[in-house]
């Protein structure tokens, strides 16, 4: 659960918050779900956001020499796993560890972001004129809803430690980086990394447990070319442009990586300017990587995008052919297109929905069958990818489809669109002008 306190606006007790947030319910994109020590304004019946605000403004006139008494929080689940009904418990009891259980607040739920989200409206002036402290109050926000939700800090961290040094990495910075992730911050001392989160110590993890762990360090070279795959045919489907969101530079062919297969990617810039470069954590396979073992940065972004998933790229068949020439596929690329043909050989209903599915092709040369991924740039004959048995039973897949396809194609017969009248009045087509289509023709304009 993320707290996230909003800083953007409210000074001098104007209470923009109210607005903001209740005007997403005019629009039937978030819901009032409660309106707590408003006073007498409890006994109306509907009210007004101004209303609202004006009973915040006069609490908060009560000390002047708060600048800044708006006290406006998101607080956050992942997806949809917690309703409105549930965070707005969340919430309360969040509001009561920060000592706001007393103070006049909102409870406002959205639904329009791809997270469920509750946003709180309060004063930061209690009625007796005192200031609430907001000293640290990003770091102690997070602390109590730790409280609220159950969490042990310290027992979460070493978890995260431990699972940390399971990925495979080849330098203590790409260690670094998988903790990083998971919002958490390092300093070395003492020959430890000392982990920081919430502003408070941890834990740590020994430099000589991760000097160890790179010591055994194997790259993966056919995972390497797997995201190439994923990478090359996302890219034409979704934005690579990367923007600054958060503090956080990213993009929607990352957000797409990271929902969709569990990879992660980081980049790296200096100051203002745009990244130079990117890590990639694989959290599915548990390995990181440079971003330049799987794709330059520069290339990534040079993939035009199409909007949909591609069929095949310009220099294709060039590259196909180089390829061949070349004979620069190895074992590792072997291995993994044999296991893909033969999962669209049995793990489909027919050969080709398992080729779309994989987004592959099988196209006839002569006596031979190559089995064609456009956007790895690959070309193979399946001789080299099936045994004799595996290798008939596509032929024979692949003449079947190529027999029915035909079929269809020559027992198609043309059948025109049948022809409807201009809406013309029955005396019209049946009466009077047919007993008089013999007389001579008379202008009635």
């Amino acid at each position: 659960m993320i707290v996230k306190f909003l800083y953007t606006s409210g000074s001098n007790g104007h209470f923009p918050a109210v607005g903001y947030s209740t005007g997403k319910v005019d629009k039937n994109k978030g819901e009032l779900m409660k309106s707590a020590n408003f006073g007498p304004l409890q006994g109306f019946g509907q009210l007004r956001p101004q209303d609202y605000k004006n009973y915040l403004k006069m609490v908060s006139a009560t000390n002047k020499a708060v600048k800044k008494p708006q006290l406006h929080v998101a607080i956050s689940g992942e997806g949809k796993s917690y309703d409105k009904h549930e965070l707005t418990e969340i919430a309360t009891q969040w509001l009561e560890k920060m000592g706001y259980g007393k103070q006049p607040y909102l409870i406002i739920f959205h639904k329009d972001t791809r997270n469920n989200h509750v946003h709180i409206v309060s004063t930061r002036v209690d009625k007796h004129g005192k200031k609430i402290s907001d000293s640290y109050e990003q770091i102690k926000g997070q602390q109590r809803m730790n409280i609220v939700m159950g969490l042990d800090e310290k027992h979460n961290a070493n978890a995260d430690v431990a699972k940390a040094l399971v990925y495979q990495f080849a330098t203590k910075a790409q260690f670094m980086m998988i903790l990083e992730a998971r919002g958490y911050s390092l300093k070395e001392e003492d020959g430890n990394l000392i982990v920081i989160k919430f502003g408070k110590r941890q834990g740590e993890v020994g430099l000589n447990a991760i000097e160890e762990k790179l010591k055994n360090y194997a790259p993966d070279a056919n995972r390497k070319f797997q995201l190439k795959a994923f990478f090359c045919k996302y890219a034409a489907a979704y934005d690579t442009g990367i923007d600054k969101k958060h503090g956080v530079y990213t993009s929607a062919f990352a957000a797409c990586l990271k929902e969709k297969f569990g990879i992660e990617l980081v980049f790296h810039a200096s100051g203002d300017k745009p990244p130079y470069g990117y890590t990639v954590i694989d959290h599915a396979e548990k390995q990181v990587f440079k971003g330049g073992e799987i794709m330059a940065l520069k290339e990534l972004l040079a993939i035009e995008r199409s909007g949909s998933l591609p069929k095949e790229e310009p220099a294709f068949a060039e590259d196909y052919r180089q390829r061949q020439v070349d004979n620069v596929f190895t074992d590792a690329r072997r291995d993994y297109y044999a296991a893909i043909l033969k999962a669209t050989l049995y793990n489909y209903p027919d050969l080709i929905q398992g080729l779309q599915h994989q987004g592959l092709t099988i196209s006839r040369q002569g006596d031979g069958f190559y089995l064609g991924d456009a956007c790895a740039g690959v070309y193979m004959d399946t001789a080299d990818l099936l045994d004799e048995k595996d290798y008939n039973y596509m032929v024979e897949q692949f003449g079947q489809y190529a027999e029915i396809d035909a079929e269809v194609h020559r027992q198609h017969v043309y059948i025109p669109e049948p022809y409807i009248a201009p809406d013309v009045d029955d005396e019209a087509i049946n009466g009077r002008n047919r007993r008089r289509k013999r007389m001579a023709r008379t202008n009635h304009r």
